[in-house]
């Protein structure tokens, strides 16, 4: 009866064992589902609230209580490209503007393409409109800056955007955002109506100017003036204009601590709009010099910095330097041709760090 009786029970006790893990099992699917329904209703949220957004306008401003939700939190099924900036006045930072501009047509360009989809959403988050935790977060110290946040996987070190070598221009932009999203975004442009006018401007003025002295066009045939505006052309374009306008940087740089101004980036990898034109006023005051000795002597000089070489020759005689002026034209010549050098000197020693030559000027 002993024996019997116990193997009863053995047997209800795992039969009660089997209903309890079943059970258990079973609690634990309907908990799953519940979850995995609850997570899947919470990401359709979030993405009809980013489009929702989205509607109203192509760049999302997120604070950093909704970068947290939208952006950081898990899952997400879509791609987020974040522009970091400071647009307030008082950041004075110059070049924040011209970037936003660049990221609304960028994200304009895709907002109104067939590419366009849940997948990806632009947004924005400034430093003074509550986003200086996501600042910290980024360890970011400078503005602005650009993140690729994907949909799954971890950000890699090319999910950022390196604005000091490409530049922020839309163009770059989209070039970054297709190989790391794989949407091809094609750049449309506003028309630019400014410079329409001024072109329309520039060419009435010829033609006005021409007919004016149709019966005297000794001008156009002159040789001089074909040559001046060659060297300005030539002057504009390695003085650094054409990447002033590919990059995009700043006119100057104010130092937020001091105050103080400065006109010259310290490194060869950059460069400010002011540096780029003293440069080209420098070169176009020497080619004016080098013109008109060139107009006086009628023969070339090898180079504009020759005029201070020429009127260091105590034997030459020019014809508009006579008398005592004539004997003391040299120390005129010596003083142009150290000064253009020890300047042009302490440039190359300003944009290239460690360089240990330096004449006159630090």
């Amino acid at each position: 009866w002993d024996c019997g009786f116990g193997f009863i029970w053995d047997r209800v006790e795992m039969k009660g064992a089997v209903w309890s893990i079943g059970l258990l099992l079973l609690l634990l699917s309907v908990s799953l589902g519940a979850a995995q329904k609850s997570s899947s209703s919470k990401l359709e949220s979030r993405v009809s609230q980013m489009l929702e957004w989205n509607k109203r306008n192509s760049v999302i401003k997120l604070s950093s209580e909704k970068f947290n939700t939208y952006v950081k939190s898990k899952p997400r099924n879509y791609s987020v490209v974040a522009m970091l900036t400071a647009l307030k006045p008082q950041r004075e930072c110059s070049v924040c503007q011209d970037a936003n501009d660049e990221y609304v047509i960028l994200a304009n360009s895709y907002h109104y393409s067939n590419a366009y989809s849940s997948r990806l959403f632009f947004v924005m988050v400034d430093i003074d409109e509550d986003g200086y935790e996501i600042f910290q977060w980024l360890r970011l110290t400078t503005a602005p800056t650009y993140y690729h946040f994907p949909a799954a996987g971890k950000r890699k070190p090319e999910d950022k955007f390196d604005v000091g070598r490409v530049g922020y221009q839309a163009d770059a932009l989209s070039k970054w955002v297709s190989e790391r999203t794989g949407i091809q975004i094609t750049i449309m442009r506003p028309p630019n109506y400014t410079m329409l006018t001024l072109w329309a401007v520039v060419v009435i003025t010829v033609l006005v100017f021409a007919y004016w002295r149709r019966e005297n066009l000794s001008i156009v045939y002159n040789s001089q003036n074909w040559a001046f505006l060659a060297i300005l052309v030539i002057l504009y374009m390695i003085s650094g204009q054409m990447w002033n306008h590919i990059r995009g940087p700043p006119i100057a740089h104010r130092n937020p601590h001091t105050g103080d101004v400065g006109y010259f980036s310290g490194t060869s990898q950059y460069q400010f709009i002011a540096e780029t034109y003293i440069v080209m006023g420098l070169c176009i005051l020497l080619s004016f010099f080098y013109f008109s000795v060139c107009s006086i002597l009628n023969s070339p000089v090898d180079g504009a910095i020759t005029i201070g070489v020429i009127l260091m020759n105590k034997e030459l005689s020019l014809p508009f330097i006579e008398g005592t002026v004539q004997k003391g034209s040299y120390m005129v010549g010596l003083a142009i041709v150290v000064l253009v050098f020890g300047y042009t000197l302490s440039i190359f020693r300003m944009k290239y760090q460690g360089y240990p030559y330096s004449f006159i000027f630090k």
